[in-house]
């Protein structure tokens, strides 16, 4: 019997807790085109991470039940959980716990249906205000014939936007504030982001009346920055704007890049989100060596710490970490399977430029010996028939895999090499190069690089 009380405290006690934590539920109806899994997103550290996801039933209906982490915005839609997925529109929600949220998902829109906190009401009228910007800028959904439209439509939000705030207080302060934060910052990241993506390349002469007046530290002087889904995108086109030079593309990371951010904590971020895209140990150490002074907070150190302890195990002579992908048949295939042989990895993604497979030649030339060649399409569900409709169009043979795009994180393959990049691995399964020369065609200097690589690492056994 003691016992039997005992169970029903800790479960009393267990569903109080919940309570007070506050489980917020939200509910919609996807009635997109094209319907696919509804995805849920943290913000951390101004990047968007996954946190859920949920398959809409027949009539479209999804869910997602959870315990905030924290008071602000989480984001809602499709995608991959990045600021640049121009092709996934995505939705921020204010969350605080208790919510009750209820929305309708579009091809390119969302709205509010039912009932819903006063919060998201205020942000459902500031996302139909900006609409048409978002679209022009991130989402490039409705075509320009040059950048004065989108210039022009810039300019009266940007008026707008000064007193739109007024009137809208919900009784939650710390949303109100957060919302006058946000019709500065969506504004400054539409803009930005349609100068750096739009290909229309207005010169600073050419620059609207928000863009002249355009105050980019205004957004660096503190950390509310990270507070947004787009935070470590923005920091980074900031820091472009202010050290513009024509032709030139993303900044190396230098002092210049560094200095120019004045939030030392800023300054951090920016370091350690450029550390995290380069693929070797020695590359981070002078990294680290230049600029840890910036890690400032218990968890910058401790993300560089742990992005030091990911490259270590990514240096030539460590034992690869395994992958299993399927095969077109849906079979699953691991790249430990291949032990015994010499592996040269070719992953890409559907840009629309590889229409010859860059390894059909060599897999002819190394025929008969202990080379296996594997090409690894990395991409999400929904694109997994466009693939195989691919390969069949252009008759790609040889092994091929349908691989989840976390492989490109698992092996820090980033930027531009996250279209098409090559790894090898030796007989016993460890690393050689995880950026091994590319083919580069029939008869380029690449395919002879590689052609000797391979031999080389083959008269070794």
């Amino acid at each position: 019997m003691k016992k039997y009380l005992a169970l029903l405290a800790v479960l009393a006690s267990t569903i109080l807790n919940a309570q007070a934590g506050g489980i917020t539920e939200i509910k919609g109806v996807s009635k997109k085109t094209k319907p696919g899994a509804v995805k849920l997103y943290k913000i951390v550290h101004g990047s968007m991470e996954e946190i859920a996801s949920s398959t809409p039933n027949a009539g479209g209906a999804f869910k997602f039940s959870f315990q905030p982490e924290y008071d602000g915005f989480y984001v809602i839609g499709s995608g991959k959980a990045s600021a640049q997925d121009f092709a996934n529109v995505k939705y921020k929600l204010y969350v605080k716990g208790k919510d009750k949220i209820n929305l309708e998902l579009n091809d390119s829109t969302y709205v509010l249906t039912g009932k819903n906190t006063k919060e998201n009401q205020v942000l459902e009228q500031w996302y139909k205000l900006t609409y048409n910007i978002e679209q022009k800028s991130i989402y490039r959904n409705r075509p320009l014939k040059t950048y004065v439209d989108f210039f022009s439509a810039l300019d009266a939000a940007a008026i707008q936007a000064k007193s739109w705030t007024n009137g809208k207080a919900t009784g939650n302060a710390e949303f109100d504030n957060l919302m006058k934060l946000t019709v500065n910052y969506d504004l400054a990241h539409m803009a930005m982001y349609f100068l750096r993506n739009s290909g229309t390349f207005p010169t600073k002469e050419n620059y609207n009346a928000y863009l002249k007046g355009f105050n980019a530290d205004q957004f660096m002087q503190n950390e509310d920055l990270l507070k947004f889904p787009y935070g470590q995108l923005l920091l980074k086109y900031l820091v472009m704007f202010k050290t513009y030079k024509p032709g030139l593309g993303m900044l190396p990371l230098d002092k210049e890049a560094v200095m120019t951010i004045p939030n030392d904590v800023l300054k951090g971020e920016y370091v350690l989100d450029y550390a995290s895209t380069v693929n070797s140990y020695a590359k981070f150490v002078e990294i680290s060596d230049k600029y840890s002074t910036y890690f400032l907070t218990a968890d910058q150190q401790k993300r560089a710490h742990e992005i030091a302890a990911g490259l270590i195990r990514l240096e030539p002579g460590k034992k690869a970490i395994n992958f299993t992908s399927s095969d077109v048949t849906g079979k699953p295939v691991s790249l430990a399977d291949f032990n015994g042989k010499i592996v040269y990895v070719h992953v890409w993604t559907m840009n629309g430029q590889i229409k010859e497979n860059p390894l059909a030649q060599l897999e002819e030339e190394f025929q008969g010996k202990d080379v296996v060649f594997l090409s690894v399409f990395a991409g999400e569900e929904k694109d997994k028939e466009n693939w195989k409709k691919f390969l069949d169009r252009y008759q790609w043979g040889g092994i091929q895999l349908f691989a989840d795009p976390q492989i490109q994180k698992v092996y820090r393959i980033t930027g531009n090499n996250t279209l098409s990049s090559f790894m090898l691995f030796d007989k016993n399964g460890n690393i050689i190069n995880l950026a091994a020369p590319r083919p580069n065609g029939p008869t380029g200097p690449g395919k002879a690089q590689i052609k000797a690589v391979l031999n080389e690492w083959l008269s070794k056994s």
